[in-house]
């Protein structure tokens, strides 16, 4: 995982000093990359053990090791500029290419930040579930619905929800054997980590879909994966994570429909007859 997705999968808990540092990256990355420890602390106006405690939090064990992941973020970016911003000045022309530019990079950016791990966990859980109970609030309940509606197709019984009173009572009155998953874009919810907290006093196997490695929601279920983004000034992180976690759960249902089988295959082409039977009723009513 590049340096620039660790900074953001950690930006939740910064304090106010690393968050200087990490402004003072952003903004000077070349110069920071020929400072030594001491000077890039007097820079950031904050102690050299403080730069210490930043980098350890970003997985580097030293300042050394830092600085190379650094240099290899700049030489990544000088080949490939990322997200840039969309300006007053642009025409229509730049809007598309630079909002889709962004959305491309924020995909590509996921693959360094899924644990194939928990990737594994979550899809040999759900094929041994009795039950799939998703959730999510707001927009992350749009995320859930799609959820719902993919897995169904393949036979999974499952279920959707985006009401939190409805989310708890189904976390009440669960048995073990079945799963709850959680869309949570800032994996601070209180209704959803409540959701997921009752479920696992039930026996419940839990999982999340979140876009910060130190949240609240990462500490309660049993494994997560991450779809964090870089936000814009017109594109906040939020609004690309949702295409970035749209991904992910087309990852879920593909690794799942191999799971399943030929089997899987059918259930899809018989939902597909079904829907599509509807449609040409709806047609012939209609022109009746």
């Amino acid at each position: 995982m590049n340096l620039y997705s660790r900074i953001r999968l950690h930006s939740n808990r910064f304090t106010p000093a690393q968050e200087r540092i990490v402004r003072f990256i952003h903004e000077n990355a070349q110069e920071a990359l020929g400072l030594p420890i001491n000077e890039l602390a007097e820079r950031c106006q904050v102690g050299d053990a403080t730069v210490i405690r930043f980098y350890r939090l970003m997985g580097y064990e030293t300042y050394a090791m830092f600085r190379v992941a650094l240099a290899q973020e700049l030489a990544e970016n000088d080949i490939r500029p990322i997200y840039e911003e969309v300006g007053n000045q642009d025409e229509l022309t730049d809007v598309v290419r630079k909002v889709i530019a962004s959305s491309i990079q924020g995909i590509a950016d996921v693959e360094k930040q899924l644990s194939l791990k928990a990737l594994e966990e979550i899809v040999r859980q759900f094929f041994q579930s009795k039950h799939i109970h998703v959730i999510g609030l707001g927009a992350s309940g749009v995320v859930a619905q799609d959820v719902m509606h993919k897995l169904m197709r393949l036979g999974l019984k499952i279920n959707a929800y985006t009401d939190s009173h409805l989310m708890t009572i189904a976390a009440t009155v669960a048995e073990e054997g079945e799963v709850f998953f959680a869309i949570c874009h800032s994996g601070e919810t209180s209704d959803i980590i409540r959701t997921l907290e009752l479920a696992k006093g039930q026996g419940c196997y839990t999982c999340a879909l979140t876009s910060y490695m130190e949240s609240s929601i990462t500490r309660v279920v049993d494994d997560y994966l991450l779809s964090c983004t870089r936000e814009t000034k017109m594109r906040s992180d939020a609004m690309i994570s949702r295409i970035v976690q749209l991904v992910v759960i087309d990852i879920l249902y593909v690794k799942l429909a191999l799971q399943i089988g030929d089997s899987a295959m059918d259930r899809v082409h018989q939902s597909r007859l079904a829907l599509k039977q509807l449609r040409n009723s709806s047609r012939q009513d209609g022109a009746s």
